[in-house]
Formats: structure tokens, sequence, C-alpha cells
């Protein structure tokens, strides 16, 4: 079993995106790097084209240098991100064009990476696990990682993400809006009942029925009944 098995293993349950940062930190420990994050990757369809940081343990300062000197848009980054499935390894030299020979030509992203001890890591993509795609970004002051790391930390990111699903789905269900009626309507909704179905089966009205409905598709931020039953089910309301 892998260093990063190993340390994801020993998570308790119930699950917490905390935790789970603290077990992020550790496996960067284990294989020599100084920072790591889960971020989201951008559809090409959302406006601004850029990662965002889900889980890091980046201080304020890195967090915003790195978004000011434009790495969370990089566009070979991002394209190469969300075209292949494989890891992306990378190191100054050969993604940035970085010359140790003449640094003062550096530009301010190489500048940043040096200062912060990043001069090489890898993006292990993660794609359709679950509600996004993603990626675990570890960078530090080391050689960039071999295949048989690679391997490792790319197998260790699936299991990162589902763990990440699974704590927020449960979190999502402590925190429920809905009511319990608005529940058990969806819940019918959810099979297909309309409103006078679901008002026979529940011993309601069908306009009682419809404002259950109407309710709930407001608290879930949904634009129609649909919409909300796959909301609410993929948050954890439903169960």
């Amino acid at each position: 079993m892998s260093a990063a098995h190993q340390i994801i293993g020993q998570l308790e349950r119930p699950w917490s995106e905390p935790a789970l940062c603290d077990c992020l930190e550790a496996i960067a420990e284990a294989y020599g790097f100084s920072h790591v994050a889960v971020v989201t990757i951008p559809s090409s369809d959302d406006a601004g084209e850029e990662m965002k940081p889900v889980i890091a343990n980046w201080s304020d300062e890195f967090r915003h240098a790195f978004e000011r000197a434009g790495l969370t848009r990089f566009s070979p980054v991002l394209r190469a991100l969300k075209a292949d499935p494989l890891p992306l390894v990378w190191d100054i030299e050969t993604l940035y064009g970085f010359d140790p020979d003449e640094p003062e030509e550096a530009g301010p992203q190489v500048r940043l990476l040096i200062a912060a001890g990043c001069r090489a890591g890898a993006y292990f993509p993660v794609h359709g696990l679950t509600t996004f795609n993603g990626a675990l970004f570890l960078a530090g002051d080391r050689a960039p990682p071999s295949e048989a790391e690679v391997k490792e930390l790319h197998l260790a990111a699936f299991a990162v993400f589902g763990i990440l699903a699974a704590s927020r789905f449960e979190e999502n269900r402590r925190r429920n809006p809905l009511s319990q009626r608005e529940r058990d309507c969806l819940k019918l909704a959810m099979l297909g009942k309309t409103s006078s179905e679901i008002g026979t089966i529940l011993s309601l009205s069908e306009y009682t029925v419809s404002q259950y409905l109407a309710s709930a598709t407001k608290k879930v931020n949904a634009s129609n009944r649909t919409h909300a039953v796959a909301l609410a089910a993929q948050l954890g309301y439903l169960s």
C-alpha cells in the first residue's frame, strides 16, 4: 500500500473537510511537497475560466498572489486539465520557460513560485466522480514526481474527491433547509408523481402540494420542479 493510501486509510468517520485538509498536508509532507490543494476545473462554459481552491494549506498571502499572478487561469494548464484525464507533471523550467541562468528575466508567475519554494509539482485531475471536475495540486522544492509517485498520487486523488463529496453530502444533510413535507413531496415527484397523485398519497390538497413544491424549489435555488428534485437529491436533502 502506498504512503498516500495509508494516510487516507487513517481518516476517521464521519469525514470532514478540516480532517481531509490535515490528511492532504500529511500526504504532501510524505512526498516532499510543501503546497497542496484541491482545486475545481472550470468547464468551457464558465465565465472567467479560473481554477478555484476548495481545500488548501496555502497561506492567504500565497493564495492572493497565486490569483494575482494569473496561475488560476494559466491557459496551458487549464487546457490540459480539461482535455486530458492524465496527470500534468510540471517544473518551472519546462512549463513557464524559466531559464536559471537568467533569473532576472523571470516573470511574476515564476518569481512567486520560486519564492514559495514551488519549483515542481503535479496536477492530478478527477473528472465526473463528484458534482464538479477538479484536480489535486501538489508543489514543492523538489524534482518532479516519479512515475511511481504519479500513479500513487493519482489514485489518491480519486479517494480524496470521493471523501470530499461524502463529507459535503453529510454536511448538507445536517443543514437541510427543507421541511419534512417538502422532502416528502420532492421524493414523490422524483418518482414521477403529479401534484394530484402526491396529494392523494399524502392526504393533502393539490394546491397544498404545489405550494410545498414551490417553496422547496425556491429554497434550493432551482428553476423548476424537475430541477429542484435533481438538486435536492444531489445535495443529500432527500436522504
